[in-house]
This record gives structure tokens, sequence and C-alpha cells, in this order.
């Protein structure tokens, strides 16, 4: 039960991080097509474009930490199970 609660966590807050990253993308893509038609310095462009996304790091790793953490859990009940089982 405690497992697929953190799985579900998990699955929930990379879902959300991802879909709030593609609701700004169309702007972020704009910036990077401006930058690059203008021959500014692309390098500069990104590095504004990859701080804009700083904030999207935590959950993502987060949540894919709680995933692993659930699967490992549900993994380690299964074999408790089998194990009980040809006993």
């Amino acid at each position: 039960m405690v497992a697929g609660l953190l799985y579900l966590i998990g699955l929930i807050a990379v879902l959300i991080s991802i879909v709030i990253i593609g609701y700004g993308a169309p702007a972020m893509y704009q910036t990077f097509s401006a930058a690059m038609d203008a021959g500014d310095n692309v390098f500069a462009t990104i590095s504004g474009l990859a701080g804009q996304l700083n904030w999207a790091l935590l959950p993502i790793i987060g949540g894919l930490a709680l995933m692993g953490l659930g699967r490992i859990i549900m993994l380690l009940a299964a074999i408790n199970r089998s194990l009980r089982g040809q006993a």
C-alpha cells in the first residue's frame, strides 16, 4: 500500500512538472530561435533558458526517486511473499 502511494506521488510530481515545463516551452523556443536568427551568443541564451528551468530539477529528480523507492519496496514485498510460500 505504501509502495503504491510512493510510486503514485512520484509519478504525479514528475507529470505535473513536465506539463508546467511544456506550458512555458513555446516562449522558450521563440527566445532560442530569436537568438539563433540574430546571431547572438547562443551559449548565453541556452544558459539563460536553463536557468529558467532550474526550479524543475528538484521535483523531477525527487519524483523519480520516489517512484524508484516504491518499485524497490514492491519488489522486496514480492520476494518476501514468494519465499514465504515455499517454506
